[in-house]
């Protein structure tokens, strides 16, 4: 019995270890020691081959210029949006859904040309930065119009404009009604 689970633990602390040295070997940039881990080495292959942790081949390039020129369509955004302006401070809050954000807080200064500077950030945490102005229209309507100029995440190269109707109340809180494109 005594040698039997001996023996088992033995086999098994050879195992450890034998994976334990392939991964380090791995981490370091050596060569693949044969257990079956890829080839994942520190430095870039110049050869053009495919490795696993983001060198591609050629037909990886094509398909990724593929989805870059996907993601260059313009696309239809509309925003909703609920909140409000300190105007002490400057600072404007808002919430709502929004076509490619879901469910969104922004935030932004209203600066003294009132235009707001600020981002919407979406659930996931991805950010999209957006510079709103706004115009009266001959019947004291407002419109407000957003451009938006990148941000974080899937937003980070993003660009594109939306406009609609503001609704501002007396106590400084406000509705909006937007709806234009985005690229990202």
């Amino acid at each position: 019995m005594y040698r039997t689970t001996f023996r088992i633990l033995s086999v098994g602390f050879a195992i450890t270890l034998l994976f334990s040295f392939g991964t380090h070997a791995v981490e370091r940039g050596a060569p693949n020691p044969g257990l079956g881990q890829p080839d994942v080495a520190s430095q870039p292959r110049t050869d053009g081959a495919s490795r696993v942790g983001g060198w591609f081949d050629h037909n990886s390039r094509e398909a990724m210029s593929l989805r870059t020129q996907e993601r260059a369509a313009p696309r239809a955004f509309k925003l909703g949006a609920a909140g409000g302006i300190d105007l002490t401070t400057g600072m404007v809050m808002f919430r709502g859904v929004g076509t490619h954000v879901g469910l969104y807080r922004g935030s932004g200064f209203l600066d003294p040309t009132f235009a707001i500077f600020g981002s919407i950030r979406a659930a996931n945490g991805d950010a999209l930065d957006f510079t709103a102005s706004f115009s009266m229209g001959q019947l004291g309507e407002i419109s407000a119009t957003f451009v938006f100029s990148g941000g974080t995440g899937r937003f980070e190269d993003a660009v594109g404009q939306a406009s609609g109707p503001v609704t501002l109340n007396p106590d400084f809180t406000f509705l909006i009604d937007a709806s234009g494109y985005i690229n990202y």
